[in-house]
């Protein structure tokens, strides 16, 4: 026995609903480097010591690729930051995510892990889908026009930039940090309990 053509409509809407709450939530996580990805709060057990020789850090005004306006208080204001500046057709940069991923997990709450895109022909959308095919978990600034680049003297990527917790410029690695000096400068930073 056929439907009626109102019950036929109903169940058609009703199913298409359904399929469009089943596909998007796949997608309620946000975009991949946006602020979701920020550090939670600090740990307790967690002190930080200062680089009392170290100059402060140039400020940060920009936005992740979610559009998330962020700065310097957001990114290292409460514990060190990890800057790692890349671009999409960088292969040292790809091979310096699986050190930067590792920092990113192992350092947890008590460091914001932080990448800082910097290519002018990489727009947003190229960039996520590259950020995708790395898998990557960390916020992502997109710095198109060079300007946060330009105000850490980065020539060429990767390069790592450490800061700590008072927002001194601890450490800059052109070419990209060695994972074994990056983690010692972290410890004799970042305290445990």
């Amino acid at each position: 026995m056929p439907l009626h053509p109102g019950v036929s409509r109903s169940i058609t809407a009703a199913a298409t609903a359904v399929l469009l709450a089943l596909t998007l939530a796949g997608c309620t996580s946000g975009p991949r480097g946006g602020a979701d990805r920020l550090p939670g709060p600090v740990p307790g057990d967690i002190t930080f010591a200062a680089t009392e020789t170290a100059p402060n850090a140039p400020a940060i005004d920009a936005k992740l690729v979610d559009g998330t306006t962020v700065d310097g208080d957001d990114l290292w204001g409460e514990r060190p930051a990890v800057l790692q500046f890349i671009t999409s057709w960088c292969t040292r940069c790809d091979e310096q995510q699986g050190v930067i991923a590792g920092i990113a997990r192992d350092y947890g709450d008590a460091l914001t892990v932080v990448l800082v895109a910097g290519d002018p022909a990489d727009g947003a959308d190229d960039l996520l889908e590259h950020l995708d095919e790395l898998g990557v978990d960390q916020p992502v600034i997109h710095d198109p026009d060079l300007r946060i680049w330009r105000s850490y003297a980065v020539d060429e990527p990767p390069m790592t930039a450490l800061i700590d917790a008072d927002g001194r410029l601890v450490k800059l690695w052109p070419g990209g940090a060695d994972e074994t000096k990056l983690r010692a400068e972290l410890d004799r930073i970042i305290q445990r309990g």
